[in-house]
């Protein structure tokens, strides 16, 4: 009987076409690729990473909805979250 090799795909979430984040599912890492993006920072389980680049002032958007707001320039790839 042939063993199966399983693959650690982190799991992430992305809510609405519309959303410029995803939820991590699972720890990510630095270095990580993931939903079509370098991870550039550790983003623990249930905590948010951009999907593309948001500008100072505009808006997060998950589930379709505007959630907050940058507070500086975000890269892809990075954690996003309130400071």
């Amino acid at each position: 009987m042939a063993v199966l090799e399983q693959v650690a795909v982190p799991r992430t979430l992305r809510l609405s076409p519309a959303d410029n984040i995803a939820v991590a599912l699972d720890p990510l890492v630095e270095g990580m690729q993931v939903a079509g993006v370098t991870v550039t920072a550790r983003v623990p389980r249930g905590h948010k990473f951009a999907l593309a680049a948001i500008p100072d002032g505009a808006p997060i958007l998950k589930f379709g909805q505007v959630i907050g707001f940058a507070s500086g320039d975000i890269a892809p790839g990075a954690h996003v979250h309130a400071a």
